[in-house]
């Protein structure tokens, strides 16, 4: 898989996302402001009501089968962005959150006529933020950036490594099991001759790790390539495949 196509199947995650979301909030809010006993048959009220569960319900099987090619992609792939080589948050597992997260917002939504003008308009306007917040995942949401100065990595915690910070990975196998995917870096210990680990899950990112752990260790060995990471040049001399 090419980094374009790579790129182009996350834009698509992320738009469909943003799209299945709006309208899971959409249907919500004409069920909570515009159903009432009076003008709405009782199956156009259920009809609204259950709408918004069978669409995430829809959205979350068809976001498992299209965006599978993805989570771990092969060939191994990386975002080419020019300055760095970026492993991005996994399509499925961030644009089911961002829906989840959309629907379960508007539970806050409120129509209450018993209720002041005030109060209702305080609730929605919380609950407005609150599906707002729902981009967040998409926009914030864990990553790793591999640039010439080292790892930018939003995974399990935020944490920014040097070059000169990582070690080769000693030729002694892990003192422990590791039973998720996980990145294992090995990191200089100040004050201490020898390197201690740094396990990075990958859980919740689009990446091979055998692939993302070689690449990293690449770079630990040969200094000299660091500069020309992020370019489509680099990125072809170290997968082989055309940028």
């Amino acid at each position: 898989m090419t980094p374009g196509r790579f790129g182009r199947y996350v834009m698509a995650s992320k738009a469909a996302a943003v799209g299945v979301a709006l309208l899971i909030v959409v249907l919500r809010v004409v069920y909570e402001f515009g159903v009432t006993p009076d003008n709405t048959p009782m199956w156009a009220a259920a009809a609204l009501l259950f709408a918004p569960i069978v669409v995430l319900s829809t959205a979350f099987i068809v976001f498992g089968v299209v965006f599978r090619p993805i989570q771990f992609p092969r060939p191994a792939a990386l975002r080419v962005r020019g300055d760095a080589f970026v492993v991005p948050g996994s399509p499925i597992l961030l644009g089911r959150l961002t829906m989840g997260w959309a629907l379960l917002g508007t539970i806050f939504l409120e129509s209450d006529p018993a209720l002041s003008p005030t109060t209702r308009l305080g609730i929605n306007i919380g609950a407005a933020l609150v599906i707002a917040g729902a981009i967040l995942p998409l926009l914030r949401g864990p990553r790793i950036v591999v640039s010439p100065t080292g790892l930018n990595i939003r995974a399990g915690g935020r944490r920014v490594l040097a070059w000169d910070d990582l070690v080769p990975v000693p030729a002694n196998p892990l003192p422990m099991t590791v039973r998720a995917p996980k990145l294992a870096l090995s990191i200089r210990r100040p004050g201490r001759p020898e390197p201690g680990w740094l396990l990075i899950p990958l859980d919740l990112l689009a990446v091979e790790p055998v692939f993302l752990g070689s690449v990293v260790e690449h770079y630990v060995e040969h200094p000299d390539h660091r500069r020309a990471i992020g370019t489509p040049e680099e990125y072809t001399r170290l997968t082989g495949v055309a940028a």
